[in-house]
């Protein structure tokens, strides 16, 4: 069964919340965004006469004595003889002491909730327990857990997973879709382009589609970066809910770069024939640094010469194995016969989208590159910007005689 839409997840949340937090609520899912919008929800939904307790299990282990896997892993005849003990109240209940706040322990005892924050290895150790204690908590009590991942394998804590989520009470929030399901609709119409457009306009900035997508090419697909940006056009421009619709043009030299981008980016956005994403990795490069193969930022004057080194290699890689196309070789040899050993589709891929004469011409305007970034003066950035015209629109190479001219 598909992930709803988290905006959806967020919508039935509330109604949740409306009508009175569950004895268990778990909220989940990879976007950390709209998993912390979703505890904000429950958080206000607490009753303001319960005591409320907080855990952040960040630093928790999930045990077992074999790390993680080990006790993710665990028999499941070992997780049954442990249910057989939470469900005497043994054990499992002496290592988990917080839900034994959420029994009650008397006539007027008040209702409890206790937030467990970042509970993904909090859940593995104790899902057993909580499935075995969860019918004993005091009327009014109730446990949330918050994590990217809930470990589901144990087959104990897999029929109570499958209960909560019968009971609503199993919200997953994962990150919004770029492009739609029918890859023959733009990007316009993706889940993150709407989302944008509807932030905007909520901010008093309102964008078209357009100017959506730009923003979203340009700052990238993080909710907070995305946010953030809108909120620097907002005092940029000031918030008008009945102004028309911003454009593109309108948001020309006003929006910045803020996403990380790597030459290796560079090279797959150029052999991939996506313009928009090459210039965009030109800019994020100089704008905030670009990082090699080990993760660490590369030095502001390595950063040309690392990018067009590693772009030269994938130009020539792609030139052999055009060559041994041309030459009768198999698509599904030339990886082999190119010497690829890794990424082979992608490199199949980009054989086919480039014939010999453009991959040469390639090559030589990647050279000309090279040679003004020794003989002039010009920026880094915009030597690639050359290049990029060179590539894809077909500018003119000059010529040793046109640089003595």
């Amino acid at each position: 069964m598909a992930v709803p839409n988290p905006e959806d997840e967020l919508v039935r949340l509330q109604k949740l919340c409306a009508k009175g937090l569950p004895p268990v609520l778990a909220i989940s899912g990879a976007n950390d965004h709209f998993r912390a919008e979703a505890m904000e929800l429950v958080l206000a939904a607490v009753p303001k006469d319960a005591e409320l307790r907080l855990i952040d299990a960040v630093d928790l282990r999930a045990g077992g004595g074999g790390g993680d896997d080990a006790d993710a892993e665990a028999d499941d005849d070992a997780d049954d003889a442990a249910d057989a003990g939470d469900a005497a109240g043994g054990e499992g209940l002496a290592a988990c002491p917080e839900l034994q706040e959420l029994r009650g322990g008397g006539l007027f005892a008040r209702a409890a909730f206790v937030v467990v924050r970042r509970g993904a290895n909090w859940w593995r150790r104790h899902a057993a327990t909580v499935a075995a204690q969860a019918p004993r908590f005091q009327r009014g009590s109730g446990l949330v857990i918050e994590a990217t991942k809930l470990d589901k394998r144990k087959r104990a804590v897999a029929t109570f997973a499958k209960e909560l989520a019968a009971a609503g009470g199993l919200f997953e929030f994962r990150d919004l879709y770029d492009q739609p399901f029918d890859r023959t609709r733009s990007p316009l119409e993706g889940e993150l382009c709407r989302w944008v457009v509807r932030r905007a306009a909520k901010l008093g900035v309102p964008l078209l589609p357009e100017a959506a997508w730009l923003l979203v090419v340009q700052v990238g697909k993080l909710l907070p970066e995305l946010l953030a940006e809108l909120g620097r056009l907002r005092a940029t421009l000031g918030a008008e809910a009945k102004r028309k619709p911003l454009g593109p043009a309108d948001l020309r030299g006003r929006v910045t770069t803020s996403f990380e981008a790597t030459p290796f980016d560079f090279a797959d956005a150029v052999l991939g024939d996506d313009p928009v994403g090459a210039r965009r990795a030109v800019r994020a490069m100089f704008d905030r640094g670009a990082r090699g193969r080990d993760g660490k930022v590369v030095d502001a004057g390595g950063v040309l010469p690392f990018t067009t080194s590693w772009l030269h290699r994938s130009l020539a890689m792609a030139y052999e194995g055009r060559v041994l196309l041309d030459g009768g070789v198999p698509l599904r040899d030339l990886p082999a016969r190119a010497g690829v050993k890794g990424f082979a589709d992608r490199f199949v891929d980009q054989v086919r989208r480039h014939d010999e004469p453009r991959l040469r011409r390639g090559l030589f305007a990647l050279r000309h590159c090279q040679r003004m970034s020794r003989l002039s003066g010009e920026e880094p950035a915009v030597l690639l910007e050359q290049f990029l015209a060179m590539w894809f629109d077909g500018a003119p190479i000059p010529t040793a005689e046109d640089l003595e001219a």
